[in-house]
Parts: structure tokens; C-alpha cells; sequence
């Protein structure tokens, strides 16, 4: 159960951040607007740009889609971790109950997340849209569900802001997604894009992170219980 419950959600953030980091060197270069462009720019490249068979330049992109998509699969390892969370929620009814629909729905947002990494954006675009735009808006409640079920159960309030935080920031990110996203309107659109993107994805690492001390503190509760 540690394992999966705190030692995965731990790892695999930390993996992903690594694997970015890696990839980002390796990438050729160009983005949406310019293909000119020398390298990897952090502010004009999405994360996803790291991932297609081609950078923007359209010179091949091997060794940074190598990276990249394997840090992405990782999350694959995440969404086997939520199919035991719930077991940590067992003593509250209603707890349980919550726990086991949020893990429910965050198990199929990380598959989806994970097959960002089978969807390059230059050869599977509107697949590779489908997984991200529908596992980003999977979260949104999945996360709603961890938040009602930490308030019901014995653990530091942190973890329950952390949670509202991330979820309000995840609930406008979709808003602006449907509504205002246009990264081909020019080079500012694009700009604004690509830093709304990183900043919601790193809150999405921290959570899941912090998600890992919340379920350890449950995890350590369970042991005890069963000892007396």
C-alpha cells in the first residue's frame, strides 16, 4: 500500500519534471508561429511540443520525444496508484464513497495523460487533443471528490487548501480553454498559452504531491487502527 499510495505519487511527478528538463535541451526547434526559432523557448513552446515525431523546425526529434513521452507514460503508474486509494477511506462511509469517485475519474484523466505520450501532436493532432483537453477537465472534478472526502477524515487542513487551490485554478484554466485560447492569434495569444499551460501543470505535479503526504497520514491512521 505505501508503495502505490505515497511512494508512486511521489516518484513519478519528480520523474516527469526530470524527464522535461532532459528534453528541453534536446529539442531542435521552432514553434507554432515561427519555425525559425533556435531551440526550445519556454515561453512560445507547449509541453507537448517536446513530444511530436518532429519539432516545429520540422527537423526530427528523437531524442526529446524519448524523453518527454516517457516521462508522460509514467503517469500511467499514477493511475494504478488511485485504484488503491480508496481502501485508505475505508472507515468513513461517506468518505469512501467520495474517494472511490474521485480515483475513479483520476484513473482515466492519468491513463489519458499517459497517452499523450502515444498521440505525438504532428501525427495524431485531433487524438492528441481529445487526451489532453479530456484528461485536464477529468481532474477538475475527480479533485472536487478528494477535496469532500479529506474534509470528512482526520488530516492537516494544508492538504485541503492545496486541494481548493489546484481545483480553482484547474476549473479556470478549462474556462479559459473553451473560451479564450488562441495561440495562433498572434505571438502574445501564444505567449499567454504556453504560461498558463506550465503554471497549471506544475500546480497539477504539486498536488499530486501533496496528495502523497495526505494519504501517507491516512496510511499511517489504517496501520494503527489495525494494530489496536
Amino acid at each position: 500500500m505505501n508503495f502505490w499510495t505515497v511512494t508512486i505519487l511521489r516518484i513519478v511527478p519528480i520523474f516527469f519534471l526530470a524527464c522535461v528538463m532532459i528534453a528541453i535541451p534536446l529539442y531542435p526547434g521552432g514553434n507554432m508561429l515561427d519555425p525559425t526559432q533556435s531551440g526550445y523557448d519556454l515561453s512560445r513552446n507547449f509541453l507537448s511540443e517536446l513530444g511530436g515525431y518532429n519539432a516545429q523546425s520540422g527537423e526530427t526529434n528523437f531524442f526529446s520525444a524519448f524523453f518527454f513521452n516517457m516521462g508522460v507514460f509514467a503517469f500511467s503508474l499514477v493511475g494504478v496508484a488511485f485504484l488503491f486509494i480508496p481502501r485508505l477511506f475505508a472507515h468513513h462511509h461517506i468518505a469512501f464513497i467520495s474517494a472511490s469517485i474521485g480515483s475513479s475519474l483520476m484513473v482515466v484523466g492519468c491513463f489519458l495523460f499517459a497517452a499523450v505520450g502515444l498521440t505525438p501532436h504532428d501525427l495524431y493532432f485531433d487524438a492528441h487533443l481529445f487526451v489532453v483537453l479530456t484528461a485536464f477537465r477529468l481532474i477538475v472534478p475527480a479533485t472536487l471528490f478528494f477535496i469532500v472526502a479529506f474534509s470528512l477524515v482526520n488530516i492537516p487542513r494544508i492538504y485541503l487548501v492545496i486541494g481548493v487551490v489546484f481545483l480553482m485554478s484547474n476549473i479556470l484554466y478549462v474556462i479559459y480553454q473553451w473560451q479564450f485560447e488562441n495561440p495562433r492569434a498572434g505571438e502574445s495569444s501564444l505567449i499567454e498559452a504556453v504560461i498558463f499551460q506550465k503554471l497549471i501543470i506544475t500546480l497539477c505535479m504539486l498536488n499530486i504531491f501533496s496528495f502523497s503526504y495526505a494519504f501517507a497520514r491516512l496510511l499511517g491512521e489504517k496501520q494503527n487502527r489495525v494494530r489496536e
